[in-house]
């Protein structure tokens, strides 16, 4: 049996613009969230395909790594409602319906992803975080993807035993601690704006996240051009 592949029309969005384009998807599942090594205090995503042929390893925060594993086990829940649990009471009081999630590039290292959103006859997408996207798509039952371009870019070849994949996690999170040094080292002003974008993130102040993102868009641009 083959993996899922599909594609999908996605619209993205910009500084003052909106674009549709078709995307090539591969259909996955959530393997795992792996604990922080000693040498990473990181948490680690493990998506594979349907058939669990290949893997893709994602770095994620700590509360969105506990609000995976939530859904992903037999733990309780907590007594009052968490982030990802109070934004899929909204999308029900509303009567939004989502209907998947997509990791739909990466760049620089970091992975993005939008949610395709069904509400009063009209589709949405919202841009996100892939562990913020999984983890609500996880408590609605909504089906994840990832661009056939991203998973042939970034997945690998799901080792055969244990071992061989916690070896291969650990191998990752090294390789996105020293990513993190050089970001930290780096004083251009890409990565100065990429610092204040996580920090922004971090702290949950998403709409200068917003504004952080279009400036690193537009200046990314402009080095292109250059």
């Amino acid at each position: 049996m083959k993996s899922w592949h599909g594609s999908a029309s996605v619209v993205t969005s910009g500084p003052g613009r909106m674009e549709r384009k078709v995307l090539t998807m591969i259909k996955v599942k959530v393997y795992g969230v792996a604990q922080p090594y000693a040498i990473n205090t990181t948490p680690i995503l493990l998506l594979t395909d349907e058939q669990e042929e290949r893997i893709l390893i994602l770095t994620i925060g700590l509360p969105e790594a506990m609000a995976i594993s939530t859904k992903l086990t037999d733990e309780v829940p907590p007594p009052r409602p968490q982030t990802h649990d109070l934004m899929k009471s909204i999308f029900e009081h509303f009567q939004a319906k989502i209907r998947n999630i997509i990791i739909t590039a990466l760049r620089d290292a970091t992975f993005y992803a939008e949610i395709s959103v069904d509400v009063n006859g009209h589709s949405i997408v919202i841009d996100s975080r892939p562990s913020d996207a999984i983890a609500l798509a996880l408590r609605v039952g909504a089906p994840i993807f990832v661009s056939d371009e991203v998973w042939t870019e970034a997945s690998d070849q799901m080792p055969k035993d244990k071992f061989g994949a916690a070896e291969k996690m650990e191998v990752k999170a090294a390789e996105a601690k020293a990513r993190e040094a050089e970001e930290i080292e780096d004083d251009s002003p890409l990565a100065v704006l990429r610092r204040r974008l996580q920090t922004a993130i971090d702290e949950e102040r998403y709409e200068l996240a917003a504004q952080i993102r279009d400036e690193i868009r537009k200046l990314e641009e402009q080095t292109r051009k250059a």
